[in-house]
């Protein structure tokens, strides 16, 4: 078996259900908590499962609408659906009971695929005085979309950095309404990727005078050391009014399912959906040019589905021994 290589290394650099397909009359219902559905990344993960529905006779899975990774997260950890998106980063901690989740551990969560590492972007007015994360004291900020991985992780930096910006929470579409009026300062926003201008930024760049803000190489150390982020910089000219590289922090992003009741033959199904779809799935991905999700998913800080490990495995793929899950038979 290979040796697992850590995920720092490889990544750096009420809710609405849409059925997404007819059920057969042999298939199980399973509920994927994705995202709000203002996001592409909603748009990519029904897609992801009309796939996977097409490819299964053991499963007809339903799209679930939340806030966002935060939301999706805490629905699988309670039982309530049976798979969703995940800030990989987080699931750790649920698994084995610490930090937020003291005293829940849950040892059902499996990995099924990483999907993206994606910055969290800082933008904020231009005439709002701030030029340093330290200017952020007092000012009124949209810390991520509500419900998100974001604004959970925004929080949780800032109060270890001791600075107190004025949360504004609020879901992502009233977070731009809010700063199009200046009743914000600013929000963070999470960008598909490091090189390309986030859409919902370029938009607004269109009729505001919007700057870019980054943290600086002591406060990256800070945040990586944290364990909750990761830590991006986003090159000079990115976004309109960039001169210099900023750094960003930001996520790994995929999804996770529960092994009490994910069938291993529905992970197998989910994997050859999410692995093996070609120029389907570069049809489907946000922005194009999809990474690569097996180098991605190899990095998993939390055991793979066992089903997951036998596409792998049938691919030739040398999985590591430390995310094979107990529960896997070869």
């Amino acid at each position: 078996m290979a040796q697992q290589r850590p995920i720092r290394t490889l990544l750096v650099g009420s809710a609405l259900a849409l059925a997404v397909a007819a059920p057969a009359a042999a298939q199980e219902q399973i509920g994927f908590a994705t995202t709000a559905s203002s996001s592409g990344w909603y748009s990519f993960y029904a897609s992801l499962a009309t796939m996977a529905n097409r490819g299964s006779d053991a499963m007809n899975i339903s799209v679930i609408e939340t806030g966002g990774a935060a939301d999706s997260q805490a629905m699988v950890h309670a039982g309530q659906t049976e798979m969703g998106i995940a800030n990989f980063l987080a699931l750790q901690a649920m698994m084995e009971g610490t930090g937020d989740w003291e005293g829940r551990a849950n040892d059902s969560l499996r990995a099924i695929a990483i999907l993206a590492a994606t910055p969290n972007v800082l933008a904020v007015h231009a005439d709002s005085g701030i030029e340093t994360v330290e200017d952020l004291a007092g000012k009124r900020i949209n810390p991520g979309g509500l419900g998100s991985a974001t604004e959970d992780v925004t929080m949780a930096l800032f109060e270890k950095m001791g600075i107190e910006p004025d949360w504004q929470q609020a879901g992502m579409s009233d977070a731009a309404d809010f700063f199009r009026d200046r009743r914000i300062d600013g929000f963070f926003k999470t960008s598909g990727a490091i090189d390309q201008p986030d859409s919902l930024i370029e938009e607004l760049q269109a009729t505001l005078d919007i700057n870019m803000i980054g943290f600086s190489p002591e406060q990256a150390q800070m945040i990586e050391d944290s364990g909750l982020a990761l830590t991006f910089e986003v090159p000079a000219g990115v976004y309109a009014n960039q001169t210099e590289p900023v750094i960003a922090k930001g996520l790994a992003y995929g999804y996770f399912a529960r092994s009490d009741s994910v069938t291993e033959q529905m992970a197998y199904d989910l994997a050859e959906a999410t692995f093996g779809s070609g120029e389907a799935m570069e049809a489907i991905y946000p922005g194009g040019n999809p990474p690569d999700f097996v180098e991605l998913t190899l990095a998993s800080n939390i055991p793979l589905h066992a089903g997951v490990v036998r596409w792998l495995i049938e691919q030739d793929i040398e999985v590591p021994e430390s995310i094979i899950p107990p529960e896997f038979d070869e």
